[in-house]
């Protein structure tokens, strides 16, 4: 097992078999880097530099394959995993599995501590409390009822396995990811309910205060590791109604996006724009006002798309769905018909619908 800094990280022999198992290649300074063509430009001339020992992939002619650019590296994920999940368009978790082999228990390299890179190791500041973990690997009778709760919501084991969705017990724990980091989590009992986040400060054993969390909800996106660059987003408010709509999609925690939010979004550059997508209701319709506002005000394109309000009966009351969740929960529709439905409502924001949406929100200019 390797490890860099006290972090777990993939065994060099593991990258050296997959490259020659996967692609044509040349080697140089004594075999301690690794050339083959860049897959994802057509690259014939073994442009593409892979280092082992450290686990990372460099293009000399650029690694726009890899992803924005972190801004507090001011570098973007080019680590060996990265570049396999890109390339296998896979999930993280699939990605070290490929590299590793299916003979090697991966659970401790999916721990969210051991995904961090080097660059990163002494600002980090969240972890998951000790004894969550993954709900794919976890033997828990507990964790069959929550995945079963999950399903109920839209969500497949293979769903599971790539947001890489936790549990303690009866809750389920959301990890934010930025550029393969934690960052953030949430969690959520299914028992009652209750909505768990990192705690502001952090105590060791003793309660002694050994530092702080850097950040809040309204700081991180939930999905952002998932978006692609450079095209489109879909922001919604809640994590089910992110999962719901599927590609593309973020979660914003909370109603009215933040400053860091929108920075978050300039990083992933959407060329195409930014789909506001709340609930049906008056807060839902306050907020995509609020929101055009604040992005345009970035230049950043914005259209909105709202849910139908669509009845239906539960223990003989007659209701309306609100949320994009509730057409699967409560009318059983499938996820790709509810996200054609989406895409299907999907409206620009210029006078005209602003001023129908500033009537439907009983909001004045």
């Amino acid at each position: 097992m390797a490890y860099s800094n006290g972090r777990m990280r993939i065994p060099k022999d593991k990258i050296i078999a997959y490259i020659e198992k996967h692609f044509d290649y040349k080697t140089r300074k004594n075999n301690e880097e690794y050339l083959i063509c860049n897959p994802f430009t057509g690259d014939t001339k073994y442009k593409m530099n892979i280092n082992p020992e450290r686990g990372v992939v460099h293009c000399w002619t650029g690694n726009e394959w890899a992803g924005p650019i972190n801004p507090s590296t001011n570098n973007r994920n080019c680590s060996f995993i990265n570049f396999v999940k890109i390339y296998r368009k896979c999930s993280y978790t699939a990605a070290i599995s490929e590299i590793m082999g299916t003979s090697v228990d991966i659970k401790s390299y999916l721990r969210p501590e051991n995904r961090i890179s080097e660059a990163e190791i002494e600002k980090c500041s969240i972890m998951l409390p000790k004894g969550v973990e993954p709900l794919v690997c976890s033997d828990d009778s507990q964790a069959a009822i929550l995945i079963n709760w999950l399903k109920s919501r839209g969500y497949t084991l293979e769903d599971i396995e790539k947001y890489d969705l936790q549990h303690l017990g009866m809750d389920v724990y959301w990890p934010y990811y930025e550029f393969d980091t934690l960052v953030y989590w949430q969690s959520r009992s299914r028992l009652n309910k209750r909505f768990n986040f990192p705690k502001a400060e952090i105590h060791d054993k003793a309660g002694k205060l050994i530092g702080k969390t850097e950040g809040t909800k309204g700081d991180f996106l939930y999905g952002f590791d998932n978006a692609e660059s450079a095209s489109y987003l879909i922001v919604t408010e809640a994590i089910f109604d992110q999962h719901t709509l599927g590609e593309q999609a973020l979660a914003s925690g909370g109603a009215i996006l933040t400053d860091k939010q929108i920075k978050k979004i300039k990083i992933l550059g959407p060329k195409k724009g930014v789909i506001l997508s709340p609930d049906n209701d008056e807060a839902g319709i306050q907020s995509v006002i609020a929101n055009y506002r604040l992005l345009n005000a970035h230049d950043i394109k914005t259209f909105y798309s709202i849910p139908p309000s669509i009845q239906y009966k539960e223990h003989d009351v007659i209701n309306n769905t609100k949320d994009w969740n509730e057409m699967h929960t409560k009318l059983k529709m499938q996820l790709t018909d509810i996200r054609k439905i989406h895409d299907d409502r999907i409206k620009p924001i210029n006078e005209l619908n602003l001023y129908k949406l500033l009537v439907q929100a009983g909001c004045n200019r």
